[in-house]
This record gives C-alpha cells, sequence and structure tokens, in this order.
C-alpha cells in the first residue's frame, strides 16, 4: 500500500478574483470561463485519472482479475461525471464570482497571453509531454531562476494543495473500488486508509510538489520572462485568487460526492456478480 501511495502521486499532474458591482454572473460568461480556464478539459480527464489508478493497483499486485476490471468501469465513470462535477463547480462560482469579476478574468483568458499560457499548459499534460518532461528533469530542474517563479506561481495557484488534496480523494477512491471487489459485502474503513496516509503525507506532499514544480517549469519553458512576470501579476489579482478557491473548494465537495456514488455503484455490481459466479 506504501507503494500505491507513492507511485499513484505521480498519475496527479496539472489541476485558479472584490466585486465591483453587484451582479450575478451570466450563464454564457461562466461557460466562456469554464472552457478557456482549461477546466473543461481537466474535469473531463478524472474519471480516466481513478480508473489509472486502478491499473496502477493491479500492476503492483491487487489480485483484480480483467472480467472483474471490466465490471469495475461503468460505475467508476457514472460516479465521476464531469458534466455533474462541473455544475458544482459552476454554482460555487456563481456564488462568489460577479458578472463584472467574469468580464476581467474573461479579458485575460481571451488576451493573446492567456491563450498562449493556456495552451502551454495544455500541451504540457499530454502523455507523450510528460515522458519528455520526466527525460529532461535534470536540466529543467537546474534553472534556478525559472524553478523560483515555479515555486511562486505554485503558491498564487494553491497548485500542491490542490493536487494533495485530489491524490487523497482519488486514492480513496481506489482504495474503495479495490476493497469491494477483493471484500464483497464487508464495511470500507475509510479511516484506517486515511491514517496510512496521513503518515505518509509529508512524503506525499514532498513528492508531489517536485512533480508540480517540475511541470510548472517545463510548461513555461519556452515563454519569454516578461510574459511570465505578466501571467503572476494576474494569479495576484483578488477576482483570480477568489476564482481559483471557489474551484478548488467546490471541487473537493463534488469529489467526495463522487466517491460515495463510486463505493455504493459498485458495492451493488459485485454482489451482482458474486452471485452469478458463485451459482
Amino acid at each position: 500500500m506504501k507503494k500505491f501511495l507513492k507511485d499513484s502521486s505521480l498519475l496527479i499532474m496539472l489541476f485558479v478574483t472584490s466585486i465591483v458591482w453587484a451582479g450575478d454572473i451570466t450563464d454564457p460568461s461562466l461557460e466562456k470561463l469554464l472552457a478557456l480556464s482549461g477546466l473543461n478539459k481537466q474535469i473531463a480527464e478524472l474519471p480516466g485519472l481513478v480508473l489509472a489508478g486502478m491499473e496502477q493497483a493491479r500492476r503492483q499486485g491487487f489480485s483484480i482479475s480483467d472480467a472483474e476490471f471490466g465490471e469495475m468501469q461503468e460505475p467508476i465513470k457514472g460516479a465521476f461525471r464531469p458534466s455533474e462535477i462541473l455544475s458544482t463547480i459552476g454554482i460555487e462560482i456563481k456564488n462568489n464570482i460577479s458578472e463584472s469579476e467574469a468580464i476581467d478574468l474573461l479579458a485575460w483568458y481571451e488576451s493573446d497571453l492567456g491563450r498562449m499560457i493556456t495552451k502551454a499548459e495544455e500541451n504540457a499534460s499530454t502523455p507523450a509531454a510528460y515522458q519528455e518532461m520526466i527525460r529532461e528533469a535534470q536540466t529543467l530542474l537546474a534553472d534556478e531562476k525559472r524553478v523560483n517563479i515555479a515555486k511562486h506561481v505554485d503558491r498564487l495557484m494553491n497548485s500542491t494543495d490542490m493536487a494533495m488534496q485530489v491524490q487523497e480523494k482519488t486514492g480513496i477512491a481506489v482504495f474503495s473500488a479495490v476493497f469491494t471487489v477483493m471484500n464483497p459485502g464487508q464495511p470500507i474503513n475509510i479511516e484506517a486508509f486515511k491514517d496510512q496516509m496521513s503518515a505518509q503525507e509529508h512524503q506525499l506532499r514532498k513528492n508531489i510538489e517536485q512533480l508540480v514544480i517540475l511541470s510548472l517549469v517545463y510548461s513555461y519553458k519556452d515563454i519569454d520572462d516578461a510574459y511570465i512576470e505578466k501571467y503572476i501579476k494576474f494569479l495576484e489579482r483578488t477576482n483570480t485568487k477568489k476564482f481559483n478557491e471557489s474551484i478548488i473548494n467546490s471541487m473537493m465537495n463534488a469529489l467526495n460526492q463522487s466517491i460515495d456514488t463510486m463505493a455504493k455503484s459498485l458495492a451493488v455490481v459485485f454482489k451482482k456478480y458474486n452471485e452469478k459466479v458463485n451459482k
């Protein structure tokens, strides 16, 4: 389990303002924010992230057959529905971001520099880019100036904190799924698993933070320092910070709901599966 917790952290990559006038954010502005900020794409990858964690568990010796793994996929996809998670995030943004704040944020995301930054982040999130990043890690992390910039961006975006929380949620999801398969009909002791994660929290945070910093250095490696400074100024705005906080808080609530749904669905699926197999 310790090795699973350590290795699975490598699957976590990549996941961000004072009311000027009182006016709720409009649906078109909200939809633009979700799309241009990259949230739609990131949330769409969550079911695959959990399934990748299951594959990782299988490779590390958990005896889950191909048939059992096949039975798990639909309940997992059904529990981690991107549309429902995005709906939860959208409600939180609507409760915290006004239309004028949304216009301010969209002005950035629709600017040439905003599009450049978003494109660089998207390009850095592909499997091929990940492999290249790992190969170039030593060289990238040797650039002290860019590492310090990445650390500053990490603090402003709360990237490591968010990655830690997503790691915990996906870890719990994978643990719940594995336990349900291997111990049908038994109650899941989530608290015991959380205790194991807490005991390794320091090392997990260190691993994730290093990966986040490496990812940020890699993402912006072809962007001039002057442009990065403008990006940092954007991240330092009150509106941007409030937007980020809304995303993080609502995503954690949505993931909690997804994990609960998945655990209940898997329990039903494998009760029927075991009854059929044992006939």
